[in-house]
């Protein structure tokens, strides 16, 4: 909900149970800190964060935004696109958000389909989807699969079975678009019209894992392109600009983000010395979805850090962003929870969450229950904290010139910088998991 009640007294014009109680949110506004009761100096905590960072190469240099209330009173670049210092960060720096994309486009989409009566989560894959009834995902529950409780394998390297002795092969790939070849997978690389589907049938044959348990996985949001395509009858990049980017009026995020923007706006990612012998800049990092030609349920979207802070107010906002309701309330709550806490697995349908326990999981410590949000391989995060009316947003190219590189993660940047923003307004860290029930 976008009500919400300060914690403490931050200030005389702040005090204790100041808040929002009744209004919305209309659209994002700019403010200085102390137009909140923020002291700018605490603040500072999150520069010496990420010139640590860039200091110790974990990132060449990232953006990073904070809302509280639907005031922006953090919103700043860092550094460059490459280590090179030849482009600067800037606010229109559009960033491959990796897996972001399962929440700002996939998960969104389903929630509106359910809103529709076109879906439901509690249907299983085969109710949506031609699937032989033989096979282990016959059966498949769509909640599962979304929260990661499906028993499916993390992911399955497709790329390497379309090479030749560490060399493409020149039956899949073409060095230039042709008839039957018009799948862009990267500069000069286009891959067969059909490969698609032997992706689809690699994943259907492989075993499904023996444990039903938490285990983070991709697999099933090949298929969640798959239904919303099939019902929407559009391409998902055309659905997801059409019913919801253009309808918030965002500039920047995008599938296919060379069709609409200016490369030298767009951060690279990385020097694939595997499969594209290149490097990636304005074509997805992801292998599996760049032999989707850049469009996936998992991964594929690029966006600067204010289109995300706008889904994300959405999404503290109850579904409603500028006098639009995007998202029915009921549905959001519903995708939003954890369900299957008892079995060890926080996640919600789509969306991450936090642990119960402390020190542990995606987020800081105060960040309540209540929050979710995602974060994506490249070195992004974003997070939505209805309690607290908070919004975070941080963008990185964190795989860039290697993704070998894990100083981001080993460095906690991202949930540091967090901690700041609670710290700014003196919300303690969240009760111990005994007193508090994970909604």
């Amino acid at each position: 909900a976008c009500s919400g009640k300060l914690p403490v007294t931050v200030s005389e014009a702040y005090p204790f149970g100041h808040g929002l109680e009744s209004k919305r949110v209309s659209l994002l506004r700019n403010v200085m800190p102390e137009q909140i009761g923020v002291k700018s100096e605490v603040l500072f905590g999150i520069d010496s964060i990420v010139f640590e960072g860039i200091a110790a190469q974990a990132f060449p240099g990232c953006r990073v935004l904070a809302v509280q209330g639907g005031n922006v009173f953090f919103d700043k670049s860092y550094g460059h696109q490459t280590y090179e210092e030849k482009d600067l960060v800037h606010e229109n720096t559009i960033y491959d958000i990796a897996s972001i994309t399962k929440v700002a486009a996939s998960t969104l989409s389903l929630m509106r389909l359910q809103d529709e009566g076109k879906l439901n989560v509690d249907y299983n894959l085969c109710d949506y989807l031609d699937i032989c009834d033989t096979s282990d995902y016959f059966n498949m529950n769509l909640t599962e699969m979304l929260s990661h409780h499906a028993r499916l394998k993390s992911w399955i390297p497709f790329y390497l079975r379309t090479l030749d002795g560490g060399k493409i092969n020149e039956k899949i790939y073409s060095r230039k678009a042709r008839a039957g070849y018009t799948t862009k997978v990267a500069n000069s690389l286009y891959i067969n019209d059909n490969y698609v589907d032997s992706i689809y049938n690699r994943i259907l044959d492989t075993d499904l894992r023996r444990k039903r348990e938490y285990k983070y996985s991709d697999l099933g949001y090949y298929f969640v392109q798959d239904i919303i395509e099939k019902i929407s009858g559009m391409p998902l990049e055309e659905y997801v600009d059409s019913t919801f980017y253009r309808a918030l009026n965002l500039n920047t995020i995008t599938y296919l983000p060379l069709e609409k923007h200016s490369k030298r706006d767009i951060a690279p990612t990385e020097y694939d010395m595997m499969f594209r012998k290149q490097l990636v800049h304005g074509h997805v990092h992801d292998p599996g979805a760049a032999m989707m030609g850049g469009v996936g349920g998992h991964a594929g979207l690029f966006s600067n850090a204010r289109d995300l802070a706008v889904l994300m107010q959405m999404f503290v906002n109850d579904g409603e962003y500028g006098g639009q309701r995007i998202i029915q309330e009921e549905t959001l709550d519903y995708f939003t929870q954890c369900h299957f806490c008892d079995e060890d697995n926080r996640r919600g349908i789509g969306f991450d969450k936090p642990t119960k326990d402390l020190d542990r999981g995606p987020t800081c410590n105060s960040a309540s229950l209540d929050s979710f949000g995602h974060s994506g391989f490249t070195g992004t995060l974003v997070w939505a904290d209805p309690e607290h009316d908070i919004v975070y947003v941080f963008l990185s190219n964190r795989v860039y010139p290697n993704s070998d590189n894990r100083k981001l993660l080993k460095m906690d940047i991202r949930t540091r910088i967090q901690q700041v923003i609670y710290d700014a307004f003196e919300i303690p860290a969240r009760g111990n998991s005994d007193d508090v029930v994970n909604n």
